[in-house]
């Protein structure tokens, strides 16, 4: 079975315990799998701050590296639902680069909030792309952000 029909297959199946009639979206963009999941549960599924996608998106994940032995799925695979996640991503990739613009405006250095480890590597890989400016992750837990300065 192809990895999309594991993916699929998957999210079916955990849906189907919580009664769930998924619409779910595949695509690969740039050697990474999106699934999207649309659903009026939204509200639900998602939770504070996207806590309750994180574990769906881990467990997800979980499932299919151990059914298809590919354990790059997690760092190539994204799950969602009504497209919290890209909205969250387009939003980060904006306001990294409003920050990068003023820190090579004024040289000083912008400190963004704390962020999950998901959307510090938006920031990084949107960073590295951006010339004259770093970015570097600083604290613990969940006080974990990253500040992006001028490049040396």
């Amino acid at each position: 079975m192809e990895k999309t029909e594991i993916i699929r297959e998957t999210i079916s199946k955990i849906f189907g315990f919580l009664n769930i009639e998924p619409n779910i979206t595949i695509e690969n963009i740039n050697g990474r799998t999106r699934a999207n999941v649309s659903t009026a549960e939204a509200g639900f599924l998602i939770g504070r701050d996207g806590e309750n996608l994180r574990s769906f998106q881990h467990i997800v994940s979980l499932l299919v590296a151990k059914k298809t032995g590919d354990f790059s799925v997690f760092s190539s695979f994204v799950f969602d639902i009504n497209n919290y996640q890209k909205e969250k991503e387009d939003y980060l990739i904006a306001l990294v680069k409003n920050s990068a613009a003023k820190v090579l405006e004024t040289g000083q250095i912008v400190e963004l909030e704390a962020m999950s480890a998901f959307e510090r590597k938006i920031v990084h890989i949107t960073i590295e792309q951006i010339d004259g400016v770093k970015s570097e992750s600083i604290g613990d837990g969940e006080d974990r952000r990253v500040i992006i300065s001028p490049r040396a």
